[in-house]
């Protein structure tokens, strides 16, 4: 089958609601729930969180992390729960599902999920010190944006995966990805019950001049971040200029304009550095 036909099932697949989109593993399913639910307190979400082995592990490493650090080590899922509190542990067990799911399960498909996991946490994490000096976002909601962003990826390599002959023609599949991969990671968002505001940030990928009315939004921030992920590399020069993107004309970031063209991230690059081992990177 050639490329431009399975490009045609991929979009019939999508259409007729019939391609293969990932779940949620039991544990972030629960802990979603848990969070949504007003009567249930931190001691309630540790039990959800303990059956889990692994997901605690990670909660603990996480919380005695930089971004999280307090005065003292933690050496319990109560600890961490409680320095995270319920919204950050919610976020996190989406980081960690989608960590997960990035870790390759055919040999196909490995050359093409190892740098894009690479380059979600370098999204995730400029996106993360974007939103400490915008003030308008909460940091920890715009790394898991950056970091969900590129989650159309997936059903699309999976699919791919199964022709060989297309996934050592590496224009095609990039073609794929990038017609693709924005309202994949859309539905994918929607099958996996998030809000509107990431379905939005999916959607908007790499949507360079994407414009609304009103503020800037998490999808304008996420944009940035992953513009300014590209500088320095050779996809920047097929890439309009960052001061032309009508999210650039929105962003605020207190006392730097703009014009400024976000020297911040260059004096935080230790933080992005430790965000991203923070991810797994």
């Amino acid at each position: 089958m050639s490329s431009g036909n399975i490009v045609l099932q991929i979009h019939k697949d999508l259409v007729a609601g019939s391609l293969q989109l990932p779940s949620l593993p039991k544990v972030t399913l629960k802990v979603k729930e848990a969070v949504a639910n007003p009567n249930q307190d931190l001691a309630q979400l540790s039990k959800i969180v303990q059956t889990d082995p692994a997901f605690c592990g990670y909660l603990v490493n996480t919380a005695n992390s930089p971004l999280y650090r307090g005065a003292g080590e933690l050496h319990n899922v109560q600890q961490a729960l409680t320095r995270l509190g319920m919204n950050n542990t919610r976020n996190l067990a989406i980081t960690y599902a989608t960590r997960t799911l990035f870790k390759p399960r055919k040999h196909a498909i490995t050359t093409w999920l190892t740098p894009i996991w690479k380059q979600s946490t370098l999204v995730a994490a400029l996106a993360y010190v974007m939103a400490k000096h915008s003030k308008r976002f909460d940091p920890d909601e715009a790394l898991l944006a950056g970091l969900l962003q590129d989650i159309g990826t997936l059903p699309i390599l999976d699919k791919a995966a199964q022709y060989p002959d297309l996934m050592h023609n590496q224009q095609a599949v990039k073609e794929l990805l990038d017609k693709y991969s924005a309202k994949i990671g859309a539905a994918v968002m929607r099958h996996w019950g998030m809000s509107k505001v990431f379905q939005e940030v999916a959607k908007s990928r790499e949507d360079w001049m994407r414009k609304h009315d009103g503020a800037m939004d998490l999808a304008d921030l996420v944009l940035l971040a992953r513009i300014h992920s590209y500088v320095g590399t050779p996809h920047m020069q097929n890439l309009p200029r960052i001061n032309a993107l009508p999210a650039f004309a929105k962003a605020d970031f207190g006392e730097l304009s703009p014009s400024q063209s976000f020297q911040f991230i260059e004096e935080a690059s230790e933080t992005i550095r430790e965000t991203q081992r923070s991810l797994g990177n």
